[in-house]
């Protein structure tokens, strides 16, 4: 067999900055990670069948890897989604699954893992972080911010398959509300400015009001109803408190959920405009 200058296809690829070190093939500039081929080759050493055979495999699943996590960048900013309907200024990470029907208004961010799969409306300068899930039949207003490992679904139909409910459940999310980690909901309502705590639940048809609060860690029945600027706790969760004020929001969260979001909101898009002007 031929052997050509195979003895010396592959040298020492040189670091630089915090680049690890390496092989190439000095033909195709195709990088082959040092510990697979340190056994194999050294410098001066034959290479066999056997080794180029191995190398080849190596170099095509390198290939594969890169290819299977290269990003298109018009895909993180409201294009390459077809089939939905995505302001061009949402920033999308290219990881978010969307199936079904799913509107996204302008300088909304959804961030990686997220999967929103139905008919499902999501507002403007809205922040959904990591691995949420949102399924069904859902509305989402502006400026809201729902975040990591939230479990948002639209709810029971009406009278079939046992459901006892009258009507379809609804899962409507308001303008400048708060839903914090963790939290599950199961075709829930929540007024404007309404805050879900820390790995809280809300069963089927609850509405929670305008500016209400449920704590961390509690838990709604069935068709409970919260009512406005309330604060309410426990398992099953009870009113503490009616009319609750900006300061006490601010006193049980450490940070006032309605300028908040509007906060971030504002340092989201102008993170966003500055992208899409380079």
């Amino acid at each position: 067999m031929p052997q050509g200058n195979s003895e010396q296809s592959f040298e020492p690829l040189r670091q630089t900055g915090n680049q690890s070190r390496g092989w190439y093939d000095t033909n195709c500039s195709t990088r082959v990670p040092q510990p697979i081929l340190l056994h194999l080759v050294t410098k001066g050493e034959k290479m066999t069948g056997r080794h180029r055979v191995l190398i080849g495999m190596v170099v095509v699943l390198g290939l594969v890897v890169l290819g299977s996590v290269s990003v298109d960048s018009s895909a993180t900013m409201g294009q390459g989604r077809e089939g939905h309907e995505i302001d061009p200024t949402a920033d999308i990470h290219p990881s978010v699954i969307l199936e079904g029907k799913v509107t996204v208004g302008a300088y909304t961010k959804i961030d990686a893992g997220t999967i929103i799969t139905g008919n499902v409306t999501i507002g403007h300068h809205t922040l959904i972080r990591c691995n949420v899930t949102i399924r069904g039949t859902n509305q989402i207003g502006n400026y809201t911010h729902i975040y990591d490992n939230v479990n948002i679904e639209g709810g029971r139909p009406a009278k079939v398959g046992g459901s006892r409910a009258e009507v379809p459940d609804r899962s409507i999310i308001g303008d400048g509300c708060w839903i914090n980690h963790g939290a599950t909901m199961h075709g829930t309502q929540v007024g404007d400015g309404g805050a879900i705590g820390l790995n809280a639940c809300c069963d089927y048809n609850t509405r929670i009001g305008k500016g209400a609060i449920l704590a961390n860690g509690s838990a709604t029945h069935v068709d409970q109803a919260i009512p406005d600027n309330s604060f309410a706790e426990g398992v099953p969760a009870v009113v503490k408190k009616t009319d609750i004020t900006d300061q006490d929001r601010l006193d049980y969260f450490g940070v006032l959920p309605s300028a908040w979001t509007r906060f971030e909101a504002g340092n989201i898009e102008a993170r966003i405009r500055q992208r899409q002007s380079k």
